[in-house]
């Protein structure tokens, strides 16, 4: 199982230990904001397993004190789904954590991992929110040569350790860096610098609002019944698809 594999490539010590069962009720009451949200999270949501804690006694690491996004720990969770899981699910499940969570999620054959840097709420005392989730494409056997050097960055030795919020960053630089290099077809290629880290993000960010709108041009140009609207539309959709051709590039 593909999860397995990620777990092992953290090579945190002590990581055999017997995984832990979360119950649902966990995800209803603290991630779930909506009865609408807890229908989905029990129609889709087959088991979440608690794997393991980052924190300085298991890696010898210290906290981040940052006064905005503190770090006291990092969990590693498995989660197994019924069926493809929606963002909103993972982002209800990084929700009902208070601290950050590394969350492996196996579904058809395949593993995503996702992330999710958490900051503390404005008008909440003492609450935390999903500032964004960071999603990797599937991972399965056999991996191909992005996924594999993703999975042999991911070692805790091979992470900063100037605090449990640089370990987490490092891992969120990877799955974006992973994503860049699905969507480009290029290498696994880790940003050298902050600045090039935070490029790559906003190309990210920029990417997936070009892709709806894509999507949407697409979609209508195909519903139109005049043909020199659907010439229009078809022309409006080539145009988007450029920009959309330029962001990968960048990633290359």
């Amino acid at each position: 199982m593909m999860a397995d594999n990620i777990v092992a490539a953290l090579a945190l010590p002590g990581i055999g230990n017997r995984p832990t069962r979360i119950p649902k009720t966990v995800l209803n009451e603290r991630g779930a904001a909506t009865a609408a949200d807890r229908k989905l999270i029990d129609a889709i949501v087959d088991r979440l397993d608690w794997l393991a804690t980052f924190n300085p006694s298991s890696i010898g690491v210290d906290v981040s004190d940052d006064a905005e996004r503190p770090v006291a720990a990092i969990q590693l969770l498995s989660l197994q789904v019924r069926a493809e899981p929606t963002q909103r699910l993972l982002t209800m499940i990084h929700r009902a954590i208070p601290l950050p969570v590394i969350l492996l999620t196996s579904f058809d054959e395949t593993t995503r991992v996702s992330l999710a840097p958490l900051r503390r709420a404005e008008r909440i005392a003492d609450a935390m929110v999903v500032e964004r989730l960071v999603l990797a494409p599937p991972l399965a056997s056999p991996l191909d040569s992005a996924g594999s050097a993703f999975l042999s960055s991911l070692s805790i030795s091979k992470l900063p350790h100037a605090d449990l919020g640089a370990v987490y960053e490092a891992l969120i630089w990877r799955v974006e860096a992973l994503a860049a290099a699905a969507l480009s077809g290029s290498a696994f290629r880790l940003p050298p610098t902050a600045d090039d880290a935070l490029a790559r993000r906003n190309g990210l960010v920029d990417h997936a609002a070009v892709s709806v709108e894509y999507a949407q041009a697409r979609a209508a140009a195909r519903a139109e019944k005049s043909l020199s609207k659907q010439v229009v539309l078809a022309n409006t959709a080539s145009q988007i698809k450029y920009r959309l051709d330029t962001i990968e590039a960048g990633f290359v």
